[in-house]
């Protein structure tokens, strides 16, 4: 995983994972609502969540239930696809990224939709499908 400086440093150094264990500490609770909050928060903050940070660094043993409930409860959210090393380093594994959609237009903006095809891309050329 790449844990570098996330869009909404807070000028402290804070990385990815620092962001994420925040939230985490910033919602406590192991409930479904808590884990919902976090989730939200993560998304908001760190721009997109992927199965893996979700119960690493957020607590969330199961990061699609908790997605179909927010979308039941209105909150617009896209998936994508992508290829992502494991914590081993080894072989990369498909896992969704989730991301929230902002109100506008109702489409993810177009620098996010960007950033989100290349985030592919890269996941397909490290996995060898595109060669």
């Amino acid at each position: 995983m790449d844990y570098k400086k996330t869009g909404r440093d807070r000028g402290d150094g804070a990385t990815r994972k620092d962001l994420l264990q925040q939230i985490h500490a910033d919602f406590p609770g192991n409930d479904s609502a808590a884990q919902r909050a976090r989730l939200q928060a993560a998304m908001r903050e760190a721009g997109d969540v992927t199965t893996t940070e979700a119960r690493l660094y957020l607590e969330i043993m199961n990061p699609s239930q908790r997605v179909t409930e927010l979308r039941n409860q209105g909150v617009e959210i896209d998936t994508a696809w992508t290829l992502e090393p494991s914590e081993a380093g080894r072989d990369p594994h498909r896992q969704a990224r989730y991301v929230l959609v902002p109100n506008q237009g109702g489409g993810i903006a177009a620098e996010l939709a960007g950033l989100l095809a290349l985030a592919t891309v890269a996941g397909l050329l490290l996995g060898g499908v595109l060669q």
